[in-house]
This record gives C-alpha cells, sequence and structure tokens, in this order.
C-alpha cells in the first residue's frame, strides 16, 4: 500500500535523488524529465562534477556535503557501483588573504576532515607539473575528488525503477489548480495527477513558474578538455582550483584526466546568459584563448596541448547564488528545488534525503534557502565570494 503519490520533475542529481529515497520510503513516485536522465543539455550532464568539503565556513553547505559524502559511498556500496573517485584538491591562492581556505578549515575540521596549509617548497615538490609563479598560498583537502556526474544520474535513475518508481521522458507545459496543484499537463497531452509535487528542473523552472524570472537565471560556463601529457592524469595531480586577486569575482578549477577524456578545464563566471533550448553550445573563440593561456602558464607541458572535447555547462543561479528549497509559489502542495548555481550535483544525495524527511516527517528546510529572501537580495558574482 502506498503512502501518496508524487511526481517529481527533473532526473537531475537533485530530482533523482528525491525520487530514488521517496520511492524507497514507501511513496508512489513517478518521475519525468524532458530529455532524459543525464542527458547533455542538462545541469547534471557531462563527465565529471567535484565533491569537496570546503565551503568558505558555510554550517549547511559544509554539513549537507559530509552527508552526501556518506550517502554517495554507501549507495556505492549497495550498487556495487563505482562513481566517486578520490584525488585530493590543492587549492591556490594568488596574492590575496585565503578567506575561503581560512574560513572553511574550522568547519570542516568539527566534522573530522582536514585542511591544512602547506608551504610552497612542499607544493611545488610534490607536483612538479605545476608551475607556482604567482601562487603564494596553498592549501591540501584530502576528502575530495569527482563523481561521474552523467552515469551517476543515470544510475540513479535506473536504481529508481528497479525500486518500483516510473519514469516518463516527457516535457511538462502547464501546472493547473490553485493553492494547490490539480494537474499537470505535457507537450504530447498526457495529464498528469498526483498529491505531491517536486519542480527540480533546473534552468526550465522558469517556463513553468514565469513569476521566478527575477530571482532565477541561467548562465553558460565553457568546459574545455585538452590532451593530457604524462604525469597530468590521476592519480599524479589532484583536483586544483585557483583564486587570483585580480579577479575575485573567477575561480579556475581543473579535474585530472581519468578516463583518457582530456584534461578538465573549466571556471566559475555567471555574467553570459543563455536560453537552455536555443543557443549555441559552441565555445567561443575569445574564451579557450584566455583558458588556453591560463593552462599553458600554470602547466607548462600543456602549451600547445590539443582540444580534444568540450561541452557548455549550463548554471541554473539564484540571484545571490544560493539554494532554493521552499514551497513552490502559490501552491501548498509542491516544492520548489533551485539555484543549484553550479555547486549543486555533489548534494544531491542530501538534498534528496531532506525532500524524503520534508514529505514523511515534516522536518523543515533550512531557513537559509527560503525563497523570499531573494526578494529583497542583491546579485552575487559567484558563489565563491565571501565576507
Amino acid at each position: 500500500m502506498w503512502k501518496r503519490k508524487i511526481i517529481v520533475i527533473g532526473a537531475g542529481a537533485w530530482g533523482g535523488w528525491s525520487a530514488y529515497l521517496l520511492q524507497k520510503a514507501g511513496y508512489q513516485v513517478t518521475l519525468v524529465d524532458q530529455y532524459g536522465p543525464g542527458n547533455k543539455l542538462s545541469g547534471s550532464g557531462g563527465k565529471t562534477r567535484i565533491i569537496r568539503m570546503a565551503y568558505g565556513g558555510d554550517p549547511d553547505y559544509t554539513r549537507m556535503t559530509h552527508r552526501s559524502f556518506e550517502l554517495w559511498q554507501e549507495h556505492e556500496q549497495f550498487w556495487n557501483d563505482k562513481l566517486y573517485h578520490e584525488t585530493g584538491a590543492l587549492w591556490m591562492f594568488g596574492d590575496t588573504e585565503p578567506l575561503y581556505a581560512t574560513k572553511s578549515k574550522p568547519v570542516m575540521e568539527s566534522l573530522g576532515y582536514p585542511l591544512d596549509e602547506i608551504p610552497l617548497e612542499k607544493a611545488s615538490q610534490k607536483y612538479g607539473q605545476i608551475n607556482f609563479e604567482g601562487i603564494t598560498k596553498t592549501y591540501w583537502e584530502p576528502k575530495c575528488g569527482y563523481l561521474e556526474a552523467a552515469r551517476a544520474t543515470q544510475v540513479v535513475a535506473g536504481q529508481f525503477q528497479k525500486t518500483g518508481g516510473t519514469f516518463l521522458e516527457e516535457r511538462i507545459m502547464g501546472v493547473w489548480g490553485e493553492n494547490q496543484i490539480d494537474s499537470l499537463t505535457t507537450e504530447s497531452g498526457i495529464e498528469l495527477k498526483a498529491d505531491q509535487y517536486i519542480f527540480a528542473c533546473g534552468p526550465w523552472v522558469t517556463n513553468l513558474f514565469p513569476q521566478l524570472k527575477p530571482y532565477i537565471f541561467a548562465s553558460r560556463q565553457e568546459v574545455y578538455y585538452f590532451r593530457a601529457p604524462d604525469k597530468h592524469q590521476a592519480p599524479d595531480l589532484p583536483i586544483w582550483i585557483e583564486f587570483q586577486p585580480e579577479q575575485d569575482e573567477l575561480m579556475r578549477y581543473g579535474i585530472p584526466d581519468h578516463f583518457d577524456s582530456g584534461f578538465k578545464v573549466a571556471y566559475d563566471e555567471r555574467n553570459v546568459p543563455i536560453n537552455p533550448d536555443k543557443d549555441s553550445r559552441e565555445v567561443t573563440a575569445e574564451k579557450l584563448l584566455e583558458i588556453s593561456k591560463v593552462v599553458a602558464h600554470r602547466f607548462p607541458a600543456l602549451r600547445d596541448a590539443e582540444l580534444i572535447d568540450h561541452r557548455i555547462c549550463v548554471y541554473e543561479n539564484s540571484l545571490d547564488g544560493e539554494f532554493i528549497m521552499d514551497q513552490t509559489p502559490g501552491y501548498s502542495n509542491g516544492i520548489l528545488l533551485g539555484g543549484s548555481s553550479g555547486h549543486g550535483f555533489k548534494m544531491g544525495p542530501a538534498i534528496g534525503e531532506m525532500v524524503k524527511d520534508n514529505i514523511d516527517s515534516g522536518v523543515q528546510f533550512p531557513v537559509a534557502f527560503k525563497l523570499e529572501r531573494l526578494f529583497q537580495s542583491d546579485a552575487v558574482k559567484s558563489q565563491y565570494e565571501v565576507d
């Protein structure tokens, strides 16, 4: 006997884990996605995503990542499927105060995760592949690695269906009802009804709720994969993350090649909008030249390295860069999950569990993630801004 019927819209990291954990908890769940889990247009697409504990001292995100680590690794064993690959992370700071690290350290240590400053000389000796010119501080985070992104999303959706959940590949076109959602309609004309609705549809959420457009926007981030020379693969190199003071709104990072798919290089920036259905997914020559210079400077062996792949990653940003976990505007039986803002993939398991606990036991979402905070909020440049 099912507890209640639930429809989850969006089969990315947040929607997939929510659907899976709710189905396991005894609900009758239908998971709907317009292109399928892990598709190349989605925010959960692509090969890899970083999972890290350092969060600038934010207690909510640090605790959520801690719980996600537990759930990712618990389910890896349960499913007998390797999705997390540990590399450690080297945090590098230019001539600026390393606030992101120093504020992260005590919160991480309270949960048993170290983040230690290491001398530049030691970092240079260990990682001779890196040119440390312009770097003044380095920190080492051992409990850090990457998750297989698209494949993990597909695995979660598959496990959801194995537990009895129903997957439907459809585009939701309309939300109907007053005060409560009565039904959803799909592009092909199907009417869907449930007791509870969960919207985790990333940058497409404003199509269903246009009133959210002032508070949620999509931006494009270019991601590059260069042919990796010797000693530029895991485990010879860790994940690296770099901050420079002259561009404090921009963080660059990379994931060492592991599956012969290339040396991944990307950045965190939110000033180029994108329509996820219509706009080009090609890289721009200007940005590629900029990143190629960064790579050649920091990793001299990659000078003139061949670009073997690229993709456009879509960020679904809240105005202030923080998550949204709240009641759907205007509907008491809807939950809105949004604002993953480029850093939400790793927390899929914890967010799914929080959704399950909210529906199952009435456990409230963190106040910091309420939608109403955005009504008087200013936009931020990056999730990495700390005071």
